[in-house]
């Protein structure tokens, strides 16, 4: 011990102790107003640790030597940089420091005991680390301490804050510092003395910035369902306490009957008012660690977690909140031994946790997924019931909710005859729910919800004003924080639907005025909230709604770009789009246009993430279709206004999402490896070959996390990211040239009586916008007439007159295209190209175009359009090549691609079913005189070769993982009522007989396993994994019946032709309709033989064959032999465009550096020897035949 005071020992001792307390100081200063480390405090610390040993003579210093020890170690724990160890070390330094009864406590000042008090609130048994300065501790782990502490705690803990608090409080600071201890005192001195049982008034005193308001206030909601604390202490103390409310009680354990129970309600439900489950009060067998919670604890906070966690969701916006849900609600599933009685609860609750994913994220998987593990939920609420018939509200609920779903899934399907039975079956429910009942706003709000969606659809005034009644009424009854849901949203969605009621029904007065949503509203909140200002517009006409509307839109925008509710991102966008084009009306402001237009190709942006999303086909197409016309309609803005670029790229972004999605897939690997991420890239490449789940297993995340998490690392959100980049129009001018084609056009028809336009991109004429008049709603009639013959001609296939009515349309239709596009289009063309004196030269041979047919313009066959009479040609496709492409995306693609040698390894597919004799004898005449080296599959009356199988879906899609050079497919073709469901009838699978649907099931709705649909195409291995695809492709020849159709969602271009295409094919023949057997075996073997033999290229061959069927004088080219050179000279009526104007090709659209003579009329050989005049001298004369 030093004893001497004066020695120069002590001097020294107390000039280091001095500075070390600076040193300290300043790290303390340093951590409150930065970001601290944890090395920042090691020294500090280990200095005045060593010299409290060395102070026991000096009574004030060991005081402030201990007072900063204790803040240094706070603050480091509080800041998140320390540990349990820390905050227990500053506990008792700094109570040592406050008690004068110690040496260190002895000398310290007043203040500096206030100080102590201060940095105690921060080291409290029940505190958080809050992390850096100014931020909130994270909720869960406050709630995870919160949920072991012991009963009565609350009030304990409180009355110790509120000392500190008033101790801390008498320090000299300023005022609005003070105010805030003032107002703490008050509410710790309240929870002293009543614990929990004043919420509402609790509530009342937070302050405005507390971090967790949200989730108390719906804990605060859930207390109120817990039994009643005095009745709980009255049984404890033998008293009376009062008539108790007998509601539901889920099932007991036998060890623990009268426990308090959690919470019954389902997430997304109304609450009802079942109490909590039961609590069982035994014990873990292996706690995972110390202080681990007991089975009670576990599932009790299983119930909490999952109210505030998907409260927490729906306030955020973000999918991903659900699957740290389902993470800890496994993670407390695995705390309880294997075989738990209580397991079930858990599992029941991640059941329902899943259900929220669709709703927020906008994946078709999860909901999904969610589906398959409905029956389990019902299972475990009608058990519930059963022992106590209290609980039948939570039957009633779960039975509404997948109604609910249901409604949601026909709308999107547009299934509106399912519809219409939903509506009947949810007006039945709601007559046996009597008022009062708790299930009754969920019952009124789904049927609130159909009655809208099947008015809307159906133009019923009635039914959608009943919808809309429905809901309003009952969201006004509705008790928002009873529900979880913030009260601004349920309010903003109720303005909203008195604002469209009040425009249905003409009725303006009732109309609410706009009140505009608080600063920290949700996504959600103001998504309605500008809905209802846009529609006030409508109808006020005023300035004031619109802009209103605007800028709660403009607010949405920013936070869907930090990824909040991903599901609103596309409508609102297109919303605020659509405003600022109102907005253009009123101003005409060029600001406003360009705002417009980007708003829209952002709003297109989301969209196709929204598909890349979805897990398959099918999936991307029910995403699809919300946005179906939205491409055209931003592309008819820009191009309205010269901003071709722009319209180019709205038109790019908006077609054929699910193509797009296909081949953005397969670059998701690459693109995550660019940016650093390669675990993400291993993940998503290995997710294409899922490892079957366990039966039941339960999800410990979305299933649609991982693409989420992919699509967020390359930044999807981003404008002009990587993702969704569209070609530039100096990129489809190249490849044009590269194609050695002329242009490519979009054909766009006009609303109503809005004209129609074509979009002309090409080497040699630039860019352009040509005016259709009379492709418009008000000239086509033909395309109306074509469609509905069409249907009637499919319905009733051996109907003549319906197939003479057919006949008839199509000729007609075939007169109307080539006023309605192709004279004007190649008039357009033939001015370009003589213009231009830099064009390119030496090109023989007619004009090569490439058609991108938008809507239902994809059904023309424009190849066929008629030349007027007296012209010296019939039709288009002998004055000019033609070609298709779903999008100039898909186009580039197939320039980018080398063809394969016909003979290297052709395959050819004989009808499995044998009920197409004709196709028999076509792939024997291709085997025999054209590919003797081919393979054969299917099945043959007299084949030339033993096939090599029977031809199933694998066999097809082992070939194409293969490098075949041509693969001809002669067998049955559908178009499905959705595009995904298109198919190749093939062989079923002999070795799997039960997996064919039962047809007399109308439940059943699995593949018939020898059908080759679009879908499983597209979603075949190899073509979504990244994995790299070969720099040439196969002619692939699709023959058969409706392979180029598809009977709705035209704008997605998904038919049997395009899902080749995507698959890597370079060039693809397809089939718009239904041919004869016959004719189309004669023009198949022609079309081969100029591609085999002739040495033509896919299109040229094509062309060379229709010339061929429509030339009165035609022969034999030399590989028709036996019996189909028998049908030949039979005569047959090969020159009707029923017969030869379905087949189209899609790929490479320029000629092979062989072409060889083709009979009749215009042909690649006879203008080998043009020049470049006369090429543009073809063009001027095809469009002279109109004239």
């Amino acid at each position: 011990m030093v004893s001497d005071e004066s020695s120069g020992g002590v001097q020294g001792l107390r000039i280091w102790a001095t500075e070390a307390i600076e040193r300290a100081a300043g790290v303390i200063t340093r951590a409150l107003t930065g970001t601290p480390s944890p090395t920042d405090f090691d020294a500090p610390v280990a200095e005045l640790t060593g010299l409290r040993g060395l102070l026991d003579h000096d009574h004030a210093l060991l005081g402030v030597v201990t007072l900063r020890l204790g803040g240094l170690l706070a603050i480091r724990y509080s800041t998140g940089n320390g540990t349990q160890e820390d905050r227990v070390r500053a506990q008792r330094l700094l109570n040592e420091a406050r008690d004068p009864a110690t040496p260190a406590g002895e000398a310290v000042t007043e203040e500096d005991r206030q100080w102590a008090a201060m940095l105690l609130l921060s080291v409290t048994d029940s505190s958080v680390p809050s992390g850096a300065p100014g931020t909130a501790p994270d909720f869960w782990t406050v709630f995870d301490r919160s949920l072991r502490s012991a009963p009565g705690s609350v009030a304990v803990e409180a009355a110790r804050f509120e000392a500190l608090a008033e101790e801390a409080g008498r320090l000299p600071l300023a005022p609005e510092d003070r105010e805030k201890f003032r107002h703490a005192q008050e509410m710790l001195s309240h929870l002293s003395r009543t614990g929990l049982s004043e919420p509402e008034k609790l509530m009342g005193m937070l302050p405005a910035d507390f971090p967790f308001s949200d989730q108390l206030r719906v804990l605060m909601e859930l207390a109120k369902d817990l039994p009643d604390e005095r009745s709980t202490a009255a049984a404890d103390t033998g008293q009376d306490g009062g008539d108790q409310d007998d509601g539901p009680r889920p099932r007991q354990s036998a060890s623990r009957r009268d426990a308090p129970e959690t919470p019954a309600r389902t997430p997304g439900a109304d609450t009802t008012s079942a109490d909590p489950p039961h609590t069982d009060t035994t014990p873990l067998d292996a706690p995972d660690a110390p202080g681990a919670p007991d089975a009670d604890t576990t599932v009790l906070g299983a119930w909490l977690a999952t109210m505030l966690g998907t409260t927490d969701a729906l306030r955020t916006g973000d999918p991903e909140e659900v699957s740290r849900l389902l993470q800890r609600l496994g993670a407390d599933l695995d705390r309880l031994p294997e075989g738990h009685d209580r397991a079930p609860e858990i599992e029941n609750l991640m059941r329902m946790v899943l259900r929220t994913g669709q709703p927020l994220g906008g994946s078709q998987q999860d909901g999904d997924v969610a589906r398959g593990h409905a029956g389990p939920v019902a299972d475990h609420f009608a058990e519930q019931a059963a022992g106590d018939p209290a609980a039948a509200a939570l039957v009633l609920g779960n039975r509404v909710i997948g109604l609910l779903d249901r409604v949601n899934k026909a709308e999107e399907s547009e299934s509106w005859d399912d519809l219409a039975a939903l509506v009947d079956e949810l007006e039945s429910v709601e007559r046996s729910t009597p008022e009062g009942h708790p299930i009754r706003p969920v019952v009124r709000l789904a049927l609130g919800s159909a009655l809208s969606a099947l008015g809307s659809h159906t133009k019923d005034t009635d039914t959608l004003l009943r919808g809309f009644a429905n809901q309003e009424e009952t969201l006004a009854s509705m008790s928002a924080a009873a529900h979880g849901v913030p009260e601004a949203l349920i309010h903003a969605f109720r303005d909203a639907l008195r604002t469209a009621r009040s425009a249905v029904s003409d009725t303006p007065g009732l109309m609410p005025a706009y009140a505009p949503p608080p600063a920290d509203a949700t996504t959600e909140t103001r998504f309605f909230s500008a809905l209802a200002g846009s529609i006030r517009h409508s109808v006020t006409h005023d300035p004031a709604d619109l802009n209103a509307a605007i800028v709660e839109l403009e607010h949405i925008r920013d936070q869907v770009r930090q990824g909040r509710s991903p599901q609103i991102a596309a409508p609102a966008l297109w919303q605020l789009a659509e405003n600022y084009r109102a907005r253009l009306g009123l101003t005409q402001d060029p600001a406003d246009h360009d705002a417009a237009t980007n708003a829209a190709l952002e709003s297109l942006q989301a969209l196709a993430g929204d598909v890349v999303l979805q897990s398959g086909p099918d999936h991307g197409l029910l995403t699809a279709r919300s946005g179906a016309d939205r491409g055209i309609r931003a592309a008819v803005w820009a191009a309205s206004h010269g901003r071709v670029e722009e319209a180019v790229a709205a038109l790019e972004l908006g077609r054929a999402l699910v193509l797009q999605a296909a081949s953005t897939s397969r670059a998701v690997p690459d693109l995550l490896e660019a940016r650093g991420h390669d675990g993400l890239a291993g993940e998503w490449r290995a997710s294409d070959v899922p490892a079957a789940p366990a039966p039941g297993a339960l999800p410990r995340e979305l299933p649609s996390s991982l693409r989420r998490r992919a699509l967020a690392a390359l930044g999807h959100r981003e404008a002009g990211g990587a993702l969704f980049r569209t070609p530039t129009v100096e990129e489809l001018k190249a490849g044009i040239a590269e194609g050695d084609a002329d242009a490519l056009v979009y054909l766009l028809a006009g609303e109503g009586d809005a004209l129609g336009m074509a979009i002309v991109v090409g080497p040699d004429i630039g860019t352009g916008v040509r005016a259709l008049p009379l492709l418009c709603d008000q000239h086509g009639g033909p395309l109306e007439r074509y469609v509905d013959a069409a249907v009637r001609h499919q319905s009733q296939p051996h109907d003549a007159a319906a197939e003479e009515e057919w006949e008839e349309a199509l000729s007609e239709l075939c007169d109307w295209a080539t006023g309605a596009v192709i004279a004007p289009v190649l008039t357009g063309v033939a001015e370009r190209l003589s213009e231009n004196e830099n064009r390119r030269k030496d090109r023989p041979g007619p004009p090569r175009i490439v058609l991108v047919p938008c809507g239902r313009l994809g059904i023309v066959p424009w190849h066929a359009a008629r030349m007027p009479a007296g012209s010296p040609h019939a039709y288009a496709c002998q004055i000019m090549v033609f070609s298709y492409a779903a999008s100039g995306r898909q186009f580039l693609d197939t320039v980018r691609r080398a063809r394969r040698a016909p003979a290297a390894d052709p395959v050819l597919l004989a009808d499995p079913s044998m009920t197409l004799p004709h196709a028999d004898l076509e792939v024997t005449a291709l085997h025999r005189n054209l590919y003797p080296g081919a393979r054969l599959y299917g099945e043959l009356f007299d084949p030339p070769v033993e096939p090599e199988a029977t031809g199933t879906p694998d066999h097809l899609l082992d070939v194409l993982a293969g490098t075949p050079s041509v693969l001809h497919v002669a067998c049955h073709g559908s178009a499905g009522l959705s595009p995904t469901a298109s198919a190749l009838q093939l062989a079923e699978p002999e070795d799997d007989p039960g997996s064919r649907p039962d047809e007399n099931d109308p439940q059943d709705a699995r593949a018939n396993p020898g059908m080759l649909t679009v879908s499983r195409l597209l979603g075949r291995r190899g073509t979504r994994t990244g994995e790299p695809a070969p720099d040439d492709g196969p002619l692939v020849v699709l023959p058969a019946c409706q392979t180029d159709l598809s009977t709705r969602d035209h704008d997605e271009a998904l038919t049997l032709t395009t899902a080749f295409v995507a698959g890597g094919a370079r060039d693809v023949v397809g089939s718009r309709w239904s041919t004869r057997d016959s004719a189309s075996a004669l023009m198949m073997v022609v079309f081969h033989h100029y591609v085999s033999v002739e040495g033509f290229s896919p299109v040229d061959a094509l062309r060379a064959a229709q010339l061929w069927m429509l030339d009165p004088h035609r022969q034999n080219p030399g590989s028709l032999g036996g019996d189909l050179l028998a049908e030949l000279k039979k005569g047959p009526r090969l020159d009707h465009p029923a017969d030869w104007a379905p087949f189209i090709h899609q790929g490479y659209p320029g000629p092979a550096l062989k072409t060889p003579a083709a009979p009749g009329a215009t042909t690649a050989s006879t203008a080998s020897t043009r020049d470049a005049s006369t090429r543009d001298a073809s063009a001027r004369d095809a469009a002279s035949d109109d004239t």
